[in-house]
C-alpha cells in the first residue's frame, strides 16, 4: 500500500511538472557555434591569419612584404632567448606562443624598401591590430614589424604575456 502510494504521488508529481514545463513553452535546443557565427559572421568566414595578410596587401600591396615569423611554441621562445634573442622574458608568454600556427596572437614581418620605424607607422594608421612595434634586429631576424593580433595583455596560467 506504501509503494503504491509513493509510485501515485511520484506520478502526479511527474504530471505537475511537465505541465508547467508545457505552460512555459517548449524548450529551444541552440547551438552556440551557430550563435556565434551568426553574430560574428566575418570572423567565421576568414581566419586570423587572412586578416593579417589582407590588411597587408591593403596598406603596402601584394608582394611588397614578407612574414618572418607566427606562431612559436614555448619551447621555440626558450630556444630564441638562449641565442641571445631580445624575446619576451624568462616567465612570460609571447603573444606569438597564444593560439595556434594557423592563427598565431602575433606576426613577425618585413616591408620591402621601407624601414621597420616607416612601416609600423603606416601600418597603426591603417589600424586593425591592437599593436604594431617596430624592432630591432634579434636572433637569426634582422629589422622587422612585431604585429600582435590579439588585445592587450593578459594573465596566462604560465605567466603574464608580453610582446
Amino acid at each position: 500500500m506504501k509503494f503504491a502510494a509513493r509510485s501515485i504521488f511520484a506520478g502526479g508529481a511527474m504530471a505537475l511538472c511537465l505541465a508547467t514545463a508545457a505552460a512555459a513553452g517548449t524548450i529551444q535546443v541552440v547551438s552556440a557555434g551557430d550563435e556565434f557565427r551568426a553574430a560574428h559572421p566575418r570572423r567565421a568566414a576568414r581566419g586570423a591569419g587572412d586578416d593579417f595578410r589582407s590588411t597587408m596587401d591593403q596598406v603596402f600591396g601584394p608582394g611588397r612584404w614578407r612574414q618572418t615569423s607566427g606562431y612559436r611554441s614555448q619551447a621555440e621562445e626558450d630556444g630564441l632567448r638562449r641565442q641571445g634573442a631580445g624575446t619576451v622574458a624568462p616567465g612570460r608568454i609571447s603573444h606569438h606562443s597564444i593560439g595556434g600556427p594557423g592563427s598565431p596572437g602575433a606576426y613577425d614581418a618585413v616591408v620591402d624598401s621601407m624601414s621597420p620605424e616607416t612601416a609600423a607607422a603606416k601600418l597603426r594608421g591603417a589600424g586593425g591590430f591592437s599593436r604594431v612595434v617596430a624592432e630591432g634586429a634579434h636572433g637569426a631576424q634582422g629589422p622587422h614589424l612585431h604585429i600582435e593580433l590579439t588585445g592587450p595583455p593578459a594573465r596566462a596560467a604560465a605567466g603574464a604575456v608580453a610582446d
